[in-house]
């Protein structure tokens, strides 16, 4: 499967920092929970930035069995577009710097290297947009991934899509972008999950 925006070094690139950030099993020496590695956080990167090169964009899901999108209003395509193109110039700009932090090429250093790239405050926003996007990606629905919503309980315990038998037998429900008056809900809500996740993430919420 190809890429839609990023270019496979800066996958790898974001691949390795976002693993570093979110480690699992493969990442972190008993560490259980999967991590940025292998939720293929990667994957949920670039088909943010790359949100509209497909039609529908890949914004907001239409939550039936085929993952498709659902079309955006013309004030979301606006407003979207505008957040996608910052999200854009922000990795073209962040990735090469992780690069030249770590001595060239991010993904040949060594793990105290690489530490010591993001670690930088030249990267700190970078990472933190970096740590984001790993939350999002892991906890997100799979579909955000290109992936089907799996069907039962999530990684989290929370109950996932009711199991009612094949889907293609039942009809979709009715869903229909946001087009009311004041801020997206999906926004507010993606930003109270954010800060959640930054704050156990921390060592917040007496953890």
């Amino acid at each position: 499967m190809g890429w839609l925006f990023l270019t496979p070094h800066e996958a790898d690139v974001v691949r390795e920092a976002t693993a570093m950030l979110v480690p699992g099993p493969a990442d972190a020496p008993g560490e259980t929970a999967p991590g940025a590695r292998e939720a293929d956080v990667v994957r949920y990167v670039d088909r943010l930035l790359g949100a509209f090169a497909t039609e529908p964009p890949l914004i907001y899901p239409s939550g039936r069995a085929d993952g498709s999108f659902l079309p955006l209003s013309p004030a979301q395509r606006v407003g979207w577009r505008h957040r996608v193109e910052g999200l854009q110039q922000t990795y073209r700009a962040g990735v090469p710097a992780l690069d030249r932090l770590a001595d060239g090429d991010f993904t040949a250093a060594p793990g105290e290297v690489r530490h010591r790239a993001l670690c930088d405050a030249e990267a700190t926003a970078f990472r933190d947009l970096l740590f984001d996007h790993a939350i999002e990606g892991i906890y997100g629905d799979p579909v955000y991934r290109g992936r089907p919503t799996a069907v039962g309980r999530t990684a989290l315990g929370l109950p996932g899509p009711p199991d009612g038998g094949p889907r293609s037998v039942r009809p979709p429900d009715p869903v229909r972008p946001y087009a009311g008056e004041g801020p997206d809900p999906v926004a507010v809500l993606a930003q109270h999950f954010l800060e959640a996740a930054r704050a156990v993430a921390s060592g917040g919420f007496g953890g």
